[in-house]
Protein backbone atom coordinates (compact mmCIF):
# COMPACT_ATOMS: atom_id res chain seq x y z
CA UNK A 1 0.00 0.00 0.00
CA UNK A 2 1.06 3.54 -0.69
CA UNK A 3 1.18 6.16 2.06
CA UNK A 4 0.77 9.92 2.06
CA UNK A 5 -0.73 12.97 3.74
CA UNK A 6 -4.16 14.46 3.12
CA UNK A 7 -3.43 17.78 1.43
CA UNK A 8 -7.01 19.05 1.12
CA UNK A 9 -10.53 17.80 1.84
CA UNK A 10 -13.89 19.31 0.89
CA UNK A 11 -16.46 18.25 3.49
CA UNK A 12 -19.34 19.57 1.39
CA UNK A 13 -18.09 17.91 -1.80
CA UNK A 14 -16.79 14.71 -0.23
CA UNK A 15 -13.49 14.68 -2.10
CA UNK A 16 -9.91 15.80 -1.73
CA UNK A 17 -6.25 15.21 -2.53
CA UNK A 18 -3.50 13.09 -1.01
CA UNK A 19 0.16 14.10 -1.29
CA UNK A 20 2.02 10.82 -1.71
CA UNK A 21 5.21 10.13 0.23
CA UNK A 22 8.26 10.46 -1.97
CA UNK A 23 7.68 11.71 -5.49
CA UNK A 24 4.61 11.84 -7.66
CA UNK A 25 1.53 13.90 -8.36
CA UNK A 26 -1.20 14.44 -5.80
CA UNK A 27 -3.81 11.68 -5.82
CA UNK A 28 -7.55 12.38 -6.04
CA UNK A 29 -9.74 10.73 -3.38
CA UNK A 30 -13.55 10.58 -3.22
CA UNK A 31 -15.49 9.78 -0.05
CA UNK A 32 -16.51 6.43 -1.58
CA UNK A 33 -12.83 5.42 -1.49
CA UNK A 34 -12.45 6.13 2.24
CA UNK A 35 -12.87 3.27 4.72
CA UNK A 36 -15.19 4.46 7.49
CA UNK A 37 -13.59 4.69 10.92
CA UNK A 38 -16.74 3.51 12.66
CA UNK A 39 -20.39 2.91 11.86
CA UNK A 40 -21.51 6.21 13.38
CA UNK A 41 -19.15 8.42 11.41
CA UNK A 42 -19.34 9.34 7.75
CA UNK A 43 -16.39 8.54 5.52
CA UNK A 44 -14.27 11.68 5.76
CA UNK A 45 -10.69 12.89 5.99
CA UNK A 46 -8.96 15.91 7.49
CA UNK A 47 -5.99 17.84 6.06
CA UNK A 48 -2.76 16.69 7.71
CA UNK A 49 -3.90 13.12 8.39
CA UNK A 50 -1.50 10.37 7.36
CA UNK A 51 -3.17 7.70 5.25
CA UNK A 52 -2.46 4.46 3.46
CA UNK A 53 -4.24 3.70 0.21
CA UNK A 54 -4.28 1.83 -3.06
CA UNK A 55 -4.56 3.30 -6.54
CA UNK A 56 -7.73 2.44 -8.44
CA UNK A 57 -9.26 3.66 -11.65
CA UNK A 58 -12.29 5.85 -12.21
CA UNK A 59 -13.87 7.26 -15.38
CA UNK A 60 -11.69 10.40 -15.29
CA UNK A 61 -8.41 8.70 -14.34
CA UNK A 62 -6.81 7.31 -11.22
CA UNK A 63 -8.02 7.76 -7.64
CA UNK A 64 -7.11 6.56 -4.17
CA UNK A 65 -9.23 3.65 -2.89
CA UNK A 66 -9.29 1.68 0.36
CA UNK A 67 -8.02 4.81 2.12
CA UNK A 68 -7.36 4.27 5.82
CA UNK A 69 -6.17 6.84 8.35
CA UNK A 70 -2.96 5.74 10.04
CA UNK A 71 -2.25 8.95 12.01
CA UNK A 72 -4.79 11.66 12.77
CA UNK A 73 -4.12 15.31 12.02
CA UNK A 74 -2.43 17.28 14.77
CA UNK A 75 -4.72 19.54 16.80
CA UNK A 76 -4.04 23.19 16.04
CA UNK A 77 -4.56 26.06 18.45
CA UNK A 78 -8.25 26.87 18.70
CA UNK A 79 -9.35 23.33 17.78
CA UNK A 80 -9.10 21.93 21.30
CA UNK A 81 -12.29 20.88 23.03
CA UNK A 82 -13.34 23.15 25.82
CA UNK A 83 -14.85 21.97 29.08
Amino acid sequence: MATGTVKAWSKSGGYGWIKPDGVGDNVYVHKTGVVRRDADRAASLEPGERVEYQIGSRPKGQAAVNVRVITTAPVTEGDEATS
